[in-house]
């Protein structure tokens, strides 16, 4: 971010109630920092221009959708083969986000499917065959309160 793109309280304020609540409204959030609304909306597109906001989203409840079982894969690929692991682990929907690190794995994946019959297809029927994968460890995300429908 340059020197000229400057961050006040107001832009944290509406960046804070914008995490929260992604659909709350110009006119909430102009009342909290005291601004009009439309300069809230100026705002909010200044920080969507200087790349301070990425994208506007909805978080899932993946369970109440059929998806199960909820992975965290560690993938470590061969030396010289991440850029194009990254390319392909990208394109699969079972897996909602790749996240390149640093350490023992090269990748960590968040893998939803519908049940466990299906997360083993998906391991050993794609991803332990993608070239240059060298090893895959797996950890089941577990509901927050060990069994509530609701939780992630």
């Amino acid at each position: 971010m340059a020197s000229t793109e400057k961050i006040d309280p107001n832009d944290i304020k509406i960046i804070e109630m914008l995490t929260e609540n992604a659909r709350i409204s110009l006119r909430d959030i102009a009342a909290v920092v005291n601004l009009s609304p439309s300069s809230v909306r100026n705002r909010m597109q200044r920080l969507l221009d200087i790349g301070v906001i990425k994208r506007y989203t909805i978080e899932l409840n993946q369970r109440k959708l059929g998806f199960e079982v909820q992975v965290v894969a560690l993938i470590t690929s061969k030396p010289g083969q991440s850029d194009s692991i990254y390319r392909k682990l990208s394109k699969y929907n079972e897996i909602s986000r790749v996240l390149r690190t640093s350490g023992p794995a090269n990748f960590i994946c968040m893998i939803q499917v519908k049940d466990i019959s299906r997360l083993a297809r998906f391991i050993t029927g794609e991803l332990e065959k993608l070239e240059g994968v060298e090893r895959i460890e797996t950890m089941f995300i577990l509901p927050q309160d060990g069994g509530d429908e609701d939780s992630p």
